[in-house]
């Protein structure tokens, strides 16, 4: 296949044409560059800006889901990892506050909703979030990829997404819901546990034979 150039934080690295960005890192040996989650463009681990070399408006976009193109830039954004907070039944207002105190700390700069590229209202809904109008948040953050650039470029940290997140957790544990045992249970289980036991090489080496194959080791 055609060979390209493209460059990742200002290093030029060699990739095919039509792959993604994420799987030319991964060839390149630059797998750390970008995180990395379903890899299915879903939850927003991977999320670039990216700069095209012929002049074509670049923006924000999932490493997983972006072909490569000749002279395309590539610029991580990372964002700090952030311990998870356990989704409470018949969360509130109060409840928020105490889990999340940035949520009071919005000077309503706008810069979150700018950011986002799933266009969530979402500086209106940290305001919904500060009334306890849970239901519409939800309903707001229905499309985040929980990509984090809200929280990136948010100077009070306020963490937008975080919060959308334990919010629609909260209103999911709070309902009553039958869980039916799947046929396919064990098994899915056991694929999990083959691709998460063993060290960091090892898992990466695990998934990419997945990726390759299709299948697992009987």
């Amino acid at each position: 296949m055609k060979k390209i150039e493209i460059k990742i934080a200002g290093k030029s690295i060699s990739a095919q044409a039509g792959e993604t960005i994420v799987h030319a890192l991964w060839a390149a040996g630059m797998a750390e560059s970008v995180q990395t989650g379903c890899a299915g463009g879903v939850c927003g681990a991977c999320t670039v800006t990216i700069r095209y070399a012929d002049g074509k408006p670049g923006g924000t976009e999932l490493a997983c889901m972006t072909p490569v193109e000749e002279g395309m830039e590539i610029f991580p954004c990372p964002v700090d990892l952030d311990k998870a907070v356990e989704p409470v039944v018949n969360p509130d207002a109060l409840t928020l506050q105490s889990v999340f105190p940035t949520v009071n700390r919005c000077t309503k700069c706008g810069s979150c909703t700018t950011a986002c590229p799933m266009s969530i209202p979402v500086m209106d809904s940290v305001l919904r979030m500060q009334e306890g109008r849970f239901d519409e948040v939800a309903e707001d953050f229905t499309t985040c990829i929980h990509c984090g650039l809200c929280r990136f470029v948010c100077e009070d940290k306020v963490k937008p997404h975080n919060m959308g997140l334990w919010i629609r957790r909260s209103l999911g544990k709070s309902q009553e819901v039958l869980v039916v045992p799947s046929e396919d249970s064990e098994r899915i289980e056991k694929e999990w546990q083959h691709l998460l036991s063993g060290d960091k090489q090892e898992r990466m080496a695990k998934a990419k034979n997945f990726r390759e194959t299709g299948s697992f080791p009987t």
